[in-house]
């Protein structure tokens, strides 16, 4: 038999495609480069830029992603587009300044006399029509209630004042392209102002039943929208509402010289949830 034949040393060479520094245990580096080695000092430096690569471009990815989602939110449709009819309802609650309280049937009452009332409540409902598609024209109804908290000089003061406002409205809103869509708008017409007493007493003379009259009112409102889906949306709501000065009359008064109660004007606050529909 032959001698035995030597194993011969070979140096390993890295190959020339690698990016990044490869280390194995605690021995020395080899460069990527064909370099023999590198100092282990400069190996955190050298291969942090791979990390920092792959942070970027992930930055990059969800910042493209979020760009999509949002341009997906916003360009749904919003609100009534042109030559479209849509229904509203809204409800919630509703802050009522103090009345001033300016005769009761012909009984003498302390100057700047008033009617403080609880917070109450709003309802109401529109129909309206997409004159362009920013613009629209509504027909409302709505309905305002409050309490009777107290009256200047009352010894007995049960009772509720309400306004039911009849108004025309023009709304201004942000084009149908959009899922969220703030509007502002305004409305004038006419009020009925109702008084509901509970044998309310001032002086002696008493008020017991329910009188009312119509006035000129007016209101200014502004919300954000959510579109639901291509015909149906949530809205959260603003509304100011303002009615001139009233003069109730009582179908049957006994032994008082006036059968008139004077109210001043009345003006409310009110902030409502509204959900709509459109044909």
């Amino acid at each position: 038999m032959g001698a035995p034949r030597k194993r011969q040393a070979r140096k390993f060479t890295p190959p020339l495609t690698s990016d990044f520094a490869v280390s194995v245990g605690k021995g020395p580096l080899l460069s990527p480069l064909g370099s023999d080695r590198i100092p282990p000092n400069k190996f955190q430096a050298f291969a942090s830029n791979p990390e920092k690569r792959f942070m970027k471009k992930t930055r990059s990815m969800l910042t493209a992603l979020g760009t999509l989602i949002t341009a997906g939110l916003l360009s749904q449709p919003g609100f009534a587009g042109q030559n479209q009819f849509y229904l509203k309802a809204d409800l919630g609650g509703s802050r009522a300044s103090d009345v001033q309280l300016h005769e009761f049937f012909g009984q003498p009452i302390a100057p700047g006399s008033k009617i403080k009332l609880d917070p109450g409540w709003r309802g109401g409902f529109c129909g309206g029509y997409g004159l362009t598609d920013w613009l629209d024209a509504e027909a409302e109804v709505g309905f305002t209630s409050y309490r009777i908290d107290s009256i200047t000089g009352a010894t007995r003061s049960d009772g509720a004042l309400a306004n039911v406002p009849f108004f025309l409205n023009a709304r201004l809103h942000l084009p149908d392209t959009y899922h969220f869509s703030p509007y502002v708008g305004a409305g004038f017409g006419v009020s009925s102002t109702i008084l509901t007493g509970d044998n309310v007493s001032i002086g002696g003379t008493i008020f017991d039943g329910t009188s009312a009259d119509a006035v000129f009112a007016y209101q200014a409102f502004g919300g954000l929208r959510f579109a639901l889906n291509e015909r149906m949306g949530l809205s959260l709501e603003y509304h100011y509402f303002h009615g001139e000065k009233s003069s109730l009359s009582a179908d049957v008064v006994v032994g008082v010289p006036s059968d008139r109660v004077k109210l001043g004007r009345t003006e409310s606050h009110s902030v409502s949830i509204a959900f709509d529909f459109h044909f």
